[in-house]
């Protein structure tokens, strides 16, 4: 029988080896990302792509959805906000929806990238969504966005869920399509996954 010491040790070296990974490849990798953050950020500026009336409606229909489910309100996180934008304008503007970037940098990649470094992310989650043909009217277009994420079990669970404590929302619309995306927060975490087990 293999001891948990054992499983422990292996699971220690596994994250040893994974943050030395992500250090090595990390640095060039991450300044990409955030430069192309502020590119698409200052781009959906000038063109007025963002729409922050539909912006700031998601976050009062998440925050209704969940006091209504006993759930406690997530808190807006300004440092996120950027991002969320920048893969509402990137999603928009290259015509696609999903959790990897145009660059090819996924969910994670773009966290860690956008987080200072962090060895360790708090726990985090995306929702993202289009709709064809949006209404003009704010709330009506945050309850076309909201519903998607509502009618779908994942992106449903993602916002019920109790691991987060803030949340950062991005519009953009381009060519009659409305693109959303929210980046979840967690509690920030505490480690010393680099000290001796």
């Amino acid at each position: 029988m293999v001891s948990k010491l054992f499983w422990r040790s292996v699971l220690y070296l596994g994250l040893q080896l994974a943050v030395m990974q992500s250090l090595m490849a990390g640095p060039a990798a991450a300044e990409q990302y955030v430069g192309f953050v502020s590119r698409m950020v200052a781009q959906g500026t000038a063109q007025h792509l963002f729409r922050a009336d539909v912006e700031t409606r998601l976050l009062a229909l998440l925050n209704a959805y969940r006091q209504a489910k006993g759930l406690k309100a997530l808190a807006a996180d300004p440092a996120l906000a950027a991002a969320a934008r920048a893969h509402a304008a990137d999603m928009a503007l290259h015509g696609f929806l999903g959790h990897v970037a145009s660059t090819g940098h996924d969910f994670d990649s773009r966290m860690h990238a956008l987080r200072g470094g962090a060895l360790v992310l708090p726990s985090m989650g995306e929702n993202a969504a289009e709709v064809p043909r949006p209404s003009e009217d704010p709330a009506v277009l945050a309850q076309s966005l909201f519903q998607t994420w509502l009618a779908s079990a994942p992106h449903l669970h993602t916002m019920v869920s109790r691991d987060y404590l803030k949340v950062a929302t991005g519009v953009a619309i381009v060519n009659g399509k409305a693109y959303a995306d929210q980046i979840f927060i967690g509690p920030e975490v505490q480690t010393n996954m680099l000290r001796a087990p």
